[in-house]
């Protein structure tokens, strides 16, 4: 059942985007919501393929190391469930609210699971300068808490207002032992603030944002399910290579360069029934 937790920012909600590069929102996920989506996850990660088609991308096998993170990409076209989630008009209404979006698009998701006492550390990263095929950075990332977020289970931590200095350099490796700190202009300090929250809850981050994480040192599973969308003015710019450009030219009307994006790759969320 879809509970009525609130979708619409204040002006002060989304100022305090705008000034920091991400907004902490209310929960929305109720738990039974959170239950169903865990186990939808899980029947991904174990090669269960509801609808028979398999996700664009697995960064974890059945049978792969247990302390290994599970990176799992477009699990939507996998499981209805997933799909139902990740393309939630409660999802996509605040995004449009916090970049001024007419509409949003779904971009790809992602499952991220990091085991107890495990996993390894994600460096300082911006998601938009991976994505150099949306050709404008109008991209928000969504993430949904799927266990509660302790200080030390590695939790996902923003460089604050990072997104105002353009596109940093790629680092070597996103995912290892060390954090490979951002070299920032000089003078400018900014601050790191680790996003503890409860299962349900949702973090938005702008697509130029600074952030990571580290290892998990609890005794709990750290889970969670990205939802990463875009405006619907976003155009295709070729370039950059990318999972989703090679699906999306399987498409029978494939956008062409400078034309937005369009098709069943990237499933509209709001405005709903558009």
């Amino acid at each position: 059942m879809i509970a009525p937790y609130r979708t619409e920012l204040t002006q002060d909600e989304i100022a305090a985007f705008n000034e920091r590069g991400f907004h902490v929102h209310d929960r929305i996920f109720a738990d039974d919501e959170v239950g169903a989506i865990r186990e939808a996850c899980e029947a991904v990660c174990q090669a269960v393929y509801e609808t028979g088609v398999p996700p664009d991308g697995a960064g974890w096998r059945p049978g792969g190391d247990p302390c290994a993170v599970r990176k799992i990409d477009n699990c939507w076209k996998a499981n209805r469930t997933i799909a139902k989630y990740v393309t939630d008009t409660r999802l996509g209404h605040i995004a449009a609210q916090l970049i001024g979006a007419p509409g949003i698009r779904l971009w790809h998701d992602q499952y991220l699971y990091k085991p107890a006492r495990g996993g390894k550390v994600v460096t300082w990263h911006q998601d938009w300068a991976y994505w150099q095929m949306i050709g404008e950075c109008r991209t928000v990332t969504c993430w949904i808490a799927l266990s509660d977020i302790t200080p030390d289970c590695g939790p996902m931590v923003y460089l604050e207002g990072s997104h105002k200095f353009g596109l940093f350099p790629l680092p070597k490796g996103i995912s290892g032992d060390d954090e490979q700190k951002p070299v920032l202009p000089d003078g400018v300090h900014l601050r790191e603030v680790p996003i503890i929250v409860k299962k349900g809850q949702v973090a938005f981050h702008h697509g130029l944002t600074l952030h990571g994480s580290g290892i998990n040192d609890s005794e709990a599973d750290r889970q969670s399910l990205v939802s990463h969308v875009m405006s619907t003015e976003c155009t295709y710019k070729p370039g950059q290579p990318h999972m989703n450009e090679v699906k999306m030219k399987e498409q029978a009307d494939c956008p062409q360069p400078g034309e937005r994006f369009r098709g069943p790759q990237f499933p509209m969320m709001w405005p709903a029934n558009s």
